[in-house]
């Protein structure tokens, strides 16, 4: 017999199309069978039914993070993060490195995540030279935290081939200083190709997931799109872990990776098979490529030059060609496409193939989408409504780095993730954390949508603000609609899938800059709980 919980006396935000707030809802096995007044939802008591009383706190459906990469943070959560209150400086970071390396068998990698040049007390990255007096016994790499840059030691080098004489790839750098000896520094797709070589047994993936799942549950996500990292290996590897319950979020999967995504995305357009393959727990997504570089690096494409360096358009990867030649077949065999495209230069290109795709294979509903988005000035959004494509920003970016983007690109940065721009054209952008390169906490993300305040307080762009209620829905309904299942999850109605989360309070009554603070008392995906922050569960 299915389990029946009636959920009373809550604050729940539906997300329905009438932004409707109810006080009860029901839900019996895997799916939600009403909403509404506590009145209504009593009276389908029954044997089996469980009451809840939520005691006026709010009850949301499941958080949606559209972008993130779960294999990346899952492994970074056993290496040595650099966000650490306890790392400071560069001799710091140098003397974790030696604790780590001691306790590590002679071969295998040290690393390090997180790390920010602009944080850290001697303002610049740490050298080969350095990272060698650390060990050479080991390949060391320190990814920034943008996730585009690294500096890796001799070792490293070694095991990847690269010297002095090495060429740049595409779309990257490998520095050098004045002597033209190896600096360490990796830029863009240098890093990729050397992140590339950095491989993980299937134990230790698997532990990584089942690390970052736990996690996404505590802070209420029960749903993420995953935007690769480690290839084909990694996508199934990923497959086999939700098959098996390690990790309880629903996942659509992007197809592609770090390095080499070119060949990733021709592989599987060319397998026969497209978007949508899969089912509720796993469900093949978007080919999706690199475009251009980092938003903090800062490394993106820009149609003009860096407003604090005039020689500066940043990093793109592929010419116009290139990526229609990639791009179109795909569109036209059925795939939904995307890209990272953080410039608007890089939005432009991809807009460019998109409006060229459905021009020659006109097919409705593709909802191609744009990672990131960054620099969205009005003409491009213009132009994402006219074809349709689902932005997916992020919010949160400008909190942990805000100030550099004013620094970095003058008054665009008041035209980056656009929340309230894309309100009033009513396109459904999804929000997401790109998780590990900001706090994937949706709580920081929904805060940052509605005050666009960076750490230090500077507002950035106030008029592209958007309410709590349309932070919600971006981070829950406009998530399930980039994946094309807002049929099924995504909102609290009947009909829909039992993913529930509830807060610590009444959100809608907590002032505002106290949201980043709010916390999770459970979560619940397909109708069982996932998380609880008591040991009896669910208090009825």
């Amino acid at each position: 017999m299915e389990k029946q919980y009636l959920f009373i006396d809550g604050e729940i935000i539906t997300v329905n199309g009438h932004n409707q707030i109810a006080e009860a809802v029901a839900v019996k096995g895997n799916k939600i069978i009403a909403v509404g007044s506590n009145e209504e939802i009593l009276k389908l008591k029954d044997k089996q039914s469980e009451i809840i009383d939520l005691n006026k706190k709010t009850l949301i459906p499941g958080l949606i993070d559209s972008h993130l990469h779960i294999t990346m943070y899952g492994t970074n959560c056993v290496s040595i993060s650099c966000k650490s209150e306890a790392i400071n400086s560069i001799e710091d970071l140098l003397q974790e490195l030696k604790n780590q390396a001691n306790q590590t068998p002679k071969g295998q990698w040290i690393r390090a995540w997180g790390y920010n040049e602009n944080s850290i007390s001697d303002q610049r990255f740490p050298t080969k030279d350095e990272l060698d007096a650390v060990t050479t016994d080991h390949p060391i790499i320190i990814t920034r935290t943008c996730g585009h840059i690294s500096v890796v030691n001799s070792q490293a080098f070694k095991i990847a081939n690269i010297d002095k004489n090495t060429p740049d790839p595409e779309g990257g750098r490998i520095d050098r200083n004045t002597a033209g000896d190896l600096t360490g520094l990796l830029i863009e797709n240098a890093h990729m190709k050397m992140f590339a070589t950095i491989t993980f047994s299937a134990d230790e993936l698997t532990n990584a997931h089942e690390i970052a799942s736990r996690q996404f549950a505590e802070k209420g996500i029960t749903s993420i799109h995953d935007a690769t990292g480690y290839g084909l290996s990694n996508l199934r590897a990923l497959q086999s872990d939700c098959k098996n319950g390690v990790v309880k979020q629903r996942v659509y999967a992007m197809v592609g990776a770090l390095s080499d995504a070119q060949n990733v995305v021709k592989h599987m357009v060319n397998a026969g098979i497209f978007t949508g393959l899969g089912d509720e727990k796993f469900r093949i997504g978007p080919v999706k490529l690199f475009l251009d570089g980092s938003s903090s690096g800062p490394t993106v494409w820009t149609r003009d030059p860096y407003t604090n360096d005039p020689e500066n358009y940043g990093i793109h990867y592929f010419s116009q060609e290139e990526v229609d030649e990639l791009f179109i077949p795909a569109h036209e065999k059925g795939w939904q496409i995307t890209a990272h495209a953080q410039g608007d230069a890089a939005i432009d290109m991809l807009l460019n193939t998109i409006e060229k795709a459905n021009e020659l294979h006109p097919r409705k509903n593709t909802r191609h989408r744009i990672e990131h988005a960054g620099i969205a000035a009005p003409d491009l959004i213009e132009r994402m409504k006219e074809q349709g494509v689902v932005p997916i920003p992020n919010p949160a970016f400008l909190y942990e780095y805000g100030d550099g983007y004013a620094k970095n690109y003058g008054e665009r940065a008041t035209n980056m993730y656009p929340m309230g721009d894309y309100k009033k054209a009513n396109i459904p952008a999804a929000i997401a954390s790109d998780c590990p390169v900001t706090d994937f906490n949706p709580m920081r993300g929904i805060h940052a949508a509605v005050t666009r305040k960076s750490s230090s307080g500077q507002v950035i762009g106030e008029d592209k603000t958007v309410s709590l209620l349309e932070a919600i829905r971006m981070y829950t309904l406009n998530g399930a609609y980039a994946s094309f299942e807002e049929d099924t999850k995504g909102s609290i109605e009947p009909g829909k899938l039992a993913d529930l989360v509830l807060l610590d309070r009444t959100i809608t009554k907590s002032n505002i800059d106290d949201i980043p603070e709010v916390q999770v008392e459970w979560t619940m995906i397909d109708g069982e709980i996932v998380y609880t922050n008591t040991k009896e569960g669910i208090q009825a």
